[in-house]
């Protein structure tokens, strides 16, 4: 059994941005020491940090003097090599766990995730190169959007496909890299839930919020949102299935679609703190940074 990590303990994190930098602050506050590892210096979380640490996630020697110096370990971004999480597991707690990074990191493994345990998302198809996109936008049927596999967000990494003719310019757009053709959805609005788990299973969320993006960055969250009822509490339990089935322990955030015709499809995973919860930080008795 994993004891309580209490204030006055070390708390690290993988990456040193503006969510890491809110989680700080909010651990400093409960009590909490809290250092940081990227490849950066004077970041916006190690301004606020206790020690922040500065070499490349490669560097294995230097993970393992992080991950020795602290109890528990936490992310705030995706593009962190899940190998730099393995070497600080060898030695620290790791939340959420090394695994759900890997699968939630790379849009092909979380949307074959996804669809193998039943939950509803876009018709996609994954592509290698230039023949396989063309053939994935025929079958897919147009408009579609081709997304590069690994390393996008904010709308990095997509383009808009639509016709076949199309296809080679919108792979060779990103990189000519392993990528997914997804249905484009036509939807009545975009919604997330912001949740979390603990170790011992228990779960609480936010709500399903309603989101607004301007230029593929989300421009306002509304809170509650308009669904009804029912699909509110759909979207929730939605939510609560994917975070049992990936056993995360921490903050996530489920973004989903809500087509015209009332159905709701699952767009992508974030594996903590998300743009759509800051208003948890004025709005609940606990943000979504204390939570993590």
């Amino acid at each position: 059994m994993t004891l309580p990590i209490l204030p006055g303990s070390v708390v690290g994190v993988l990456g040193s941005g503006q969510l890491g930098r809110m989680f700080a602050i909010s651990a400093r506050q409960l009590g909490y020491r809290v250092h940081t590892f990227s490849p950066d210096s004077d970041t916006p979380t190690g301004q606020v940090a206790d020690k922040e640490w500065q070499a490349p996630y490669q560097d294995v020697d230097k993970l393992r003097q992080f991950a020795r110096d602290v109890k528990v370990v936490t992310f705030e971004f995706e593009n962190i090599p899940v190998t730099a999480l393995r070497a600080v597991e060898a030695l620290a707690l790791v939340r959420p766990r090394p695994d759900v990074l890997e699968i939630t990191q790379h849009r092909l493994r979380e949307k074959t995730f996804l669809s193998m345990n039943g939950f509803p998302i876009p018709a996609y198809a994954h592509v290698k190169s230039v023949r396989e996109a063309r053939a994935a936008v025929e079958k897919i049927g147009t408009p579609c959007v081709l997304k590069s596999a690994g390393f996008g967000y904010d709308g990095k990494g997509q383009r808009r496909v639509n016709g076949v003719s199309e296809a080679e310019e919108a792979f060779q757009s990103v990189g000519g890299s392993e990528s997914v053709i997804e249905a484009f959805v036509d939807f009545e609005c975009e919604v997330s839930v912001v949740g979390a788990r603990g170790l011992d299973g228990s779960f609480v969320h936010y709500g399903a919020v309603e989101n607004s993006h301007r230029n593929h960055i989300l421009d306002v969250t509304v809170s509650p949102s308009s669904l009804s009822p029912a699909l509110q509490k759909e979207a929730v339990e939605m939510a609560r299935a994917i975070f049992e089935k990936l056993k995360v322990v921490g903050v996530m955030a489920v973004e989903m679609f809500l087509r015209k015709d009332g159905k709701l499809l699952v767009n992508e995973l974030a594996p903590r703190p998300h743009n759509s919860g800051h208003f948890t930080i004025d709005a609940c008795e606990t943000s979504q940074f204390e939570q993590q």
